[in-house]
């Protein structure tokens, strides 16, 4: 892991960029703002294999937010070979360190709500908390990555410097009594009524949404509408995102969405 400034490997993002979304992907960002960027404040971090392949990378750019600097990682992409291997979370923790180095506290992006794995790693092991849910945010897009959905996208923030990891004992907890918001209920579930406002409710999504959408388009997108609504909804009603819960018995896989305590909204 180190930063990329050279116009070679800058070149080498763009390449990957087109593996990873697509020959045809017109929001590859080019070379040219890849090498201008670290030089204004921004960030290109490459991943590299022993014989020097780059095989993931991070971009991202200085940001304003709320009157405070911050950082806005707008890529990360790992070369499928490379994926399932850590290289991601490897870059992003290289960027958070990077950023707390320059005084940077906190980094935003954005990722796709219903990749489960992409939410176990920002939500479980990076520990970065949803702030905002996005309808097309980025358009409709020819990339096989997006199959032809709108780009809904969940905006979230990440300290640079996190507080020690208290998530573990929440991850843990039991879920079989909570209220449920599903595209597809299964026999035994508690669906969240209109007038329910239960501490804790269980958002779910599909437990490998990219292989749904290859094989089942149409369902695919009956849970592309139905996680748009739930996650609105419950974002509306005052309840904050808190964490993912995977079931791998029963193969699902579920956003944890809680009410904060009245004491805690005043």
């Amino acid at each position: 892991m180190r930063p990329i400034t050279a116009r070679l490997e800058c070149e080498a993002c763009v390449s990957l960029q087109h593996e990873i979304w697509g020959p045809g992907h017109g929001d590859a960002v080019p070379s040219s703002l890849l090498q201008v960027v670290p030089r204004v404040g921004g960030l290109v971090a490459g991943a590299f294999a022993a014989d020097g392949e780059l095989v993931g990378f991070v971009f991202g750019l200085p940001a304003l937010v709320n009157g405070t600097f911050a950082h806005w990682s707008h890529i990360l992409g790992v070369r499928e070979s490379a994926r399932n291997a850590g290289v991601g979370r490897m870059l992003k923790e290289f960027q958070r360190a990077e950023l707390a180095r320059r005084g940077i506290g906190c980094v935003y992006w954005t990722y796709d709500p219903l990749i489960a794995r992409s939410a176990h790693l920002n939500l479980t092991l990076l520990g970065a908390r949803v702030v905002e849910y996005v309808r097309d945010m980025y358009g409709t897009t020819t990339s096989p990555l997006h199959n032809g959905l709108a780009t809904d996208r969940l905006v979230v923030a990440c300290d640079t410097t996190p507080p020690p990891h208290v998530r573990a004992a929440a991850r843990a907890q039991k879920f079989a009594n909570c209220s449920i918001l599903t595209a597809e209920p299964r026999a035994g579930d508690v669906l969240a009524a209109e007038a329910d406002h239960a501490r804790t409710i269980l958002l779910e999504i599909p437990a490998d949404f990219q292989l749904l959408a290859a094989s089942e388009p149409v369902r695919a997108a009956m849970w592309h509408a139905a996680a748009r609504m739930h996650f609105e909804r419950a974002l509306y009603d005052g309840y904050s995102v808190t964490g993912l819960h995977r079931d791998p018995v029963a193969s699902r896989a579920f956003y944890i969405v809680e009410l904060a305590p009245p004491e805690a909204a005043t």
